[in-house]
């Protein structure tokens, strides 16, 4: 097994990493004029000096750094001079720094890289989309060296995934606990709207999906289920498919929360709540942001006025979302999913089933899965309302 774990920037935490089978860390800068697939406002503070600083420390311990230059969309800046004098200069640097592997998720960034730094490690990240064998085929012919699957559709189409494992000889990697919709319709719109919410555009980036996926799973709390992540129990089934690497999410999260989930998968096991390996917020000690980062991001008179904004913000501080949490009232029992939960995937096709009439995910849901109700309706009033406020305009006064 290897693990690549998300970076919070803690040099404590480096030391610790070792004793676990983590070969990878990976992150960037909070803006740089890529993008990413993350928002600049969930990025760590982050200094070029911190960077060089920081990839030396993991290398003294044997862990490689990525550097993730995997936006989907780079709005065609990529055709321009200065673009490219950009990019020269960037991946100079960071070859300079000691950084041997990237991220990339568009073919151009592959071929431009390969073709001008050969020397870097090259990675295909999720935003690709790479679900069938005939897409990591391609990638893996234009020299990648290794593709993280498009782990929200596909972790649990076990004829797929053995389909791709046979495809390609590359390095293929999962991610183990993401809490996304499974297909989730509103991805591709979700990915372009991060991409440009983190490449130093002045417009104001509001996660409406991200918000829209949350107020989903309050409502419906067997989509905790039926999204695609793999237990720490589970990782031998993928092992024996020939699957070897797994990402853990998520970046700049507090240093004890990204321990625990390193330590749970390494062992291949964790007992109690699953939200607490699985959910980017709830955390109880808040994750490092950039100074006046509310007025950097969210409140921008021309957009949307302060307190209009703040309608946005009250939201994410009621759910632990940039803001450190009380107590986490989602739990998901690790110890009621049946233990051939797995099992219960490859009697389905989950791309092709109606929900409704399977009511699989459902019925586990029922045992495993309880929200605190005043918290539930609470917050489901929350969403309602910013929704409401968004689509009929009166967020921004119009």
């Amino acid at each position: 097994m290897k693990l690549t774990v998300a970076a919070n920037y803690d040099p404590q935490v480096v030391a610790q990493l070792q004793q676990y089978p983590v070969a990878e860390v990976y992150g960037k800068f909070p803006v740089d004029f890529v993008g990413g697939g993350r928002p600049s406002y969930m990025g760590t503070p982050l200094s070029k000096a911190d960077l060089r600083q920081y990839v030396a420390l993991l290398g003294k311990h044997g862990i490689a750094f990525n550097y993730l230059l995997n936006s989907s969309c780079m709005g065609n800046r990529e055709w321009t001079r200065r673009f490219q004098k950009k990019i020269m200069s960037l991946l100079g640097n960071l070859e300079e720094w000691g950084v041997g592997r990237l991220t990339v998720s568009t073919p151009f960034l592959l071929e431009l890289i390969k073709a001008r730094f050969p020397r870097f490690h090259v990675k295909v990240g999720i935003y690709a989309q790479v679900d069938t064998a005939r897409r990591a085929k391609f990638w893996e012919d234009m020299g990648a060296d290794a593709i993280n699957l498009e782990s929200f559709s596909i972790n649990r189409d076990f004829g797929r995934l053995a389909a791709i494992r046979r495809a390609v000889r590359c390095d293929l990697q999962l991610i183990a606990n993401h809490p996304c919709l499974p297909n989730c319709p509103m991805q591709p719109y979700h990915q372009n709207g991060i991409a440009h919410g983190s490449d130093g555009s002045k417009n104001i980036f509001i996660d409406y999906c991200f918000l829209r996926c949350s107020r989903m799973r309050l409502e419906d709390p067997s989509l905790f289920i039926k999204s695609g992540w793999i237990r720490p129990e589970d990782l031998p089934v993928y092992e024996a498919m020939g699957y070897e690497t797994f990402k853990l999410l998520e970046r700049g999260m507090p240093s004890e929360e990204l321990l625990k989930r390193v330590k749970a998968y390494s062992e291949r096991r964790f007992e109690g709540n699953l939200a607490e390996i699985l959910l980017p917020y709830g955390f109880k000690t808040s994750v490092k942001k950039q100074r006046f980062w509310m007025l950097r991001h969210f409140i921008k008179p021309w957009q949307v006025s302060m307190w209009r904004g703040r309608k946005i913000l009250d939201l994410l501080k009621s759910q632990g979302m940039l803001y450190a949490a009380r107590g986490n009232p989602i739990h998901i029992d690790s110890e009621a999913i049946p233990a051939g939960f797995l099992e219960g995937f490859r009697q389905r096709d989950c791309a092709e089933a109606d929900c409704g009439a399977c009511g699989y995910c459902e019925r586990i849901a029922e045992g495993a899965v309880r929200i605190e109700p005043e918290f539930r309706e609470r917050s489901l009033t929350k969403y309602r309302e910013v929704e409401k406020a968004m689509a009929g305009g009166s967020l921004w006064g119009v």
